[in-house]
């Protein structure tokens, strides 16, 4: 019983008090991509962030670092990952400003709609652009693609995907606390 109980105080711990992260929002200023790697990003600041005690980066400031730890997606749905470590920013005035501190932040996925697999039903009608899609690959003699891509897409081993961000598309990064 007090191992039981012991448990149940261990788990309702865990649960109140779960491991924060600081959550950076930005926007990409150019392409940042795990198939074709920059060692270095630009990011910018879309709100306030605290990025130390010392330095509070103001929205519009430019972040800019170092893009490394590059992880490629794997089976499971693991998708691809990477580390980013602030190396300077750059302020309204244009001035830029050096970050002597190593942190390193990691890339936080952001779940995207799939516009591509979605379906509407009507009844006994089915609407999907996929479908459409899929069908004229099948008439092409393309059975192999379309099997693929539902056994990546549909299937617990599926595989994960790229990181492709556009410029100005949103970013997110988890700072550690």
């Amino acid at each position: 019983m007090k191992k039981f109980v012991l448990f149940a105080v261990m788990l309702s711990l865990g649960v109140l008090y779960p491991a924060q992260a600081r959550v950076f929002k930005g926007q990409a200023i150019d392409n940042i991509s795990t198939t074709a790697p920059k060692e270095t990003i630009r990011v910018k600041v879309t709100r306030n962030f605290p990025l130390n005690s010392e330095i509070i980066l103001k929205k519009n400031y430019i972040l800019t670092g170092k893009m490394q730890n590059i992880t490629e997606p794997e089976k499971w749905h693991h998708n691809a990952s990477f580390t980013f470590i602030p190396t300077s920013y750059t302020d309204l005035n244009g001035e830029e400003h050096a970050i002597n501190q190593e942190i390193k932040a990691t890339y936080r996925q952001k779940m995207k709609p799939d516009y591509k697999h979605s379906e509407i039903t009507l009844g006994p009608l089915l609407f999907s652009p996929a479908y459409i899609d899929d069908t004229k690959k099948i008439i092409h003699g393309e059975a192999g693609e379309v099997w693929e891509d539902y056994a990546n897409r549909s299937t617990p081993w599926g595989k994960g995907v790229q990181i492709d961000i556009k410029p100005n598309e949103t970013i997110y990064f988890n700072f550690p606390d």
